[in-house]
């Protein structure tokens, strides 16, 4: 199972990989080309561990593989390769052995003290030792963490875009922008461009009409931002002439959770799992092959995006000076009428409900987008912060290349990508 997930990982990354089993000597391992397709080891790999994890978690431990963990991920293999007629039967599997996915509240996706909850399918699992220190914590999300007077003080790294904080407005029928008229003035824009003046008399502007989701995926001025109080603005951002205004809201954890979660002296790593497949991933997956599929079913499609969105319009909006921080709206779908808009609302959706959960780049890339999406990007993006504009985009950017040092020690047994 776990070798099957670090190979899908490298595979989306550098394509042509060599793929190395317990078969081989060290010896023979060397000298192992990257120039075969490994999908069919991937698959193979997954498919073992359907066959031999059992259904109940080994040893009881919550944090284990178990078969659904396997069926969930073969499924993931198979969509990235549009085999949209192997792929929901795995999917299907998983859903119809979950409870509803509306029962589960969206934020205990991201509390530390609800994890591997009923939408957990395969979690990366991190933990605080009893003595405080954190050699099993999350040490990546650091760089996530904030910086200036937050209470988690860091590197205020990985802000969120004013791109992905707009797509979070709907319509008056509370649905999203699927064409990207969001982008339309007015904007959300924090108190970005203000004066010195106009930022100490800001206020927060409550007109716009969003979803919900927005508040537990990204902190904005004037709203709170977990239990941590309102969120202060440029006080807790590294650069907001940089990177804009916004900070993310997953990746960071209760300030009453503090205690045992979070390492002593240094708040910003704690013990928050990091999500890999979530329920709500899998039924839009399974949504993206009933619209993809060689005899799609888009009502079937539609009634998998409209229970995500049932569970969205179900979260309590944030609440500033005894009012809604914002116009909360969303609303179901009422039709796909063609395979074309039912194609662009699943895949907004997946940006909306997935967004900072590391989903995106590799949807781009797979469903062949992340060319005109990424420079359409960079022109709306670059025209607020100059450090984001002009960005092209060539084929060869889908994937990363092999690092030099890796080709060097292989002494001519792999080749650039």
């Amino acid at each position: 199972m776990l070798r099957g997930h670090y190979y899908f990982f490298l595979r989306r990354i550098f394509n042509k990989v060599p793929y190395i089993d317990e078969t081989l000597t060290t010896a023979q391992a060397a000298a192992v080309k990257n120039d075969a397709e490994i999908w069919p080891k991937i698959e193979a790999d997954f498919q073992f561990a359907i066959t031999n994890l059992p259904t109940t978690k080994p040893k009881g431990e919550i944090g284990r593989v178990d078969r659904l963990a396997a069926q969930a991920y073969l499924g993931k293999v198979y969509l990235y390769q549009k085999k949209y007629t192997e792929a929901p039967a795995l999917f299907n599997t998983v859903i119809a052995a979950k409870a509803s996915l509306t029962t589960m509240p969206f934020p205990d996706n991201f509390d530390v003290t609800k994890e591997n909850g009923p939408e957990s399918i395969f979690a990366v699992q991190h933990a605080i030792n009893p003595d405080g220190s954190g050699e099993n914590a999350n040490v990546s999300d650091m760089l996530g963490g904030f910086y200036g007077s937050a209470p988690v003080n860091c590197c205020g790294f990985y802000q969120p875009t004013f791109d992905l904080v707009n797509a979070f407005k709907t319509t008056a029928a509370g649905l999203p922008y699927l064409d990207n008229t969001y982008r339309t003035a007015p904007i959300i824009k924090s108190d970005f461009g203000l004066t010195a003046a106009q930022k100490a008399a800001y206020v927060l502007d409550k007109t716009f009409r969003v979803d919900p989701r927005m508040e537990y995926t990204v902190g904005r001025r004037g709203v709170p931002y977990h239990d941590w109080g309102i969120m202060a603005g440029d006080g807790w951002i590294r650069d907001p002439a940089y990177a804009g205004p916004f900070v993310g809201y997953k990746h960071m954890i209760d300030q009453s959770a503090f205690g045992s979660n979070a390492v002593k002296g240094a708040l910003q790593i704690t013990g928050l799992n990091v999500n890999i497949i979530r329920l709500a991933d899998v039924y839009l997956m399974a949504a993206e092959c009933n619209v993809d599929g060689p005899t799609p079913n888009l009502a079937e499609a539609m009634r998998l995006v409209n229970l995500v969105r049932q569970r969205a319009a179900a979260l309590p909006g944030k609440v500033v000076d005894g009012g809604p921080a914002a116009v909360y709206s969303v609303q179901q779908y009422t039709s796909f009428p063609t395979v074309a808009y039912a194609r662009s609302a699943v895949q907004f959706e997946r940006r909306l409900e997935l967004a900072l959960e590391g989903h995106r780049w590799y949807d781009l890339v797979r469903w062949g987008t992340a060319k005109s999406v990424l420079e359409s990007y960079s022109t709306f993006e670059g025209s607020l912060l100059s450090s984001f504009a002009g960005l092209t985009f060539e084929d060869k950017d889908a994937i990363y290349p092999i690092p030099q040092q890796q080709i060097d020690r292989s002494q001519g047994a792999l080749t650039q990508n």
